[in-house]
């Protein structure tokens, strides 16, 4: 088994609780009140940018220019097909991304970036990369076992962000950052050490998940 698949297994008990949350429930029945998946949309808008900053030291920290193309296609990928639902979304709610930059970051937001930037700052490459493959991964699992629950969720509102995270591209995107990732921190001396890293970025994930449905 691959270092990824193990590390991502030490933390599955985390990313099931994060696919169980109220939130995606009702997102999945199409129930989900709009005002409260727009606050989410914000919250998430204003992750993003942080997010981007970790991938871009990572970027700055690649070893070769291969390394440095890889980091870039995520960049590119939060700037083309993410971001037209995203903005999608904040349209229909009256707001663009100069509103976001004018929106207070909420607890459970504020601690998932404070990690993101202090693990980009003062960690080595392989931490950065725990750090931010709970958010690609694990947003695949939480929306495909959404998508399992609710069939009829690709039909309601909240169908485009569902297809964007279940499309077979996304999961070869995926993929490919896993494998990268083992070929990365195959000889990183320190399993553990990066499990726990991984580990505590996906429960930030989860306080992300509980603060979008008001659970904290």
């Amino acid at each position: 088994m691959s270092l990824m698949n193990d590390i991502t297994r030490d933390s599955m008990d985390l990313w099931q609780a994060a696919a169980d949350e109220p939130f995606l429930e009702e997102l999945g029945k199409g129930t989900l009140p709009r005002d409260r998946f727009l606050d989410y949309i914000v919250q998430d808008s204003i992750y993003l940018r942080d997010y981007m900053k970790a991938f871009a030291m990572g970027m700055f920290r690649s070893p070769t220019l291969r390394d440095m193309q890889f980091f870039y296609s995520v960049l590119g990928f939060v700037n083309d097909s993410e971001n037209a639902t995203r903005l999608g979304y904040l349209k229909d709610g009256g707001l663009s991304d100069d509103d976001v930059e004018k929106v207070e970051k909420k607890k459970a937001c504020r601690d998932y970036t404070s990690f993101l930037i202090e693990t980009a700052e003062n960690g080595s490459l392989e931490e950065i990369l725990m750090a931010v493959m709970p958010c690609m991964t694990g947003y695949e699992y939480v929306f495909a076992q959404t998508l399992k629950r609710h069939p009829e969720v690709v039909d309601t509102y909240y169908g485009p962000l569902v297809r964007d995270y279940t499309a077979p591209f996304y999961g070869e995107c995926c993929r490919a950052w896993e494998d990268y990732c083992d070929r990365i921190c195959s000889s990183y001396p320190d399993r553990k050490h990066l499990s726990d890293v991984f580990r505590e970025a996906s429960r930030h994930e989860l306080m992300f998940w509980k603060m979008a449905g008001g659970n904290i």
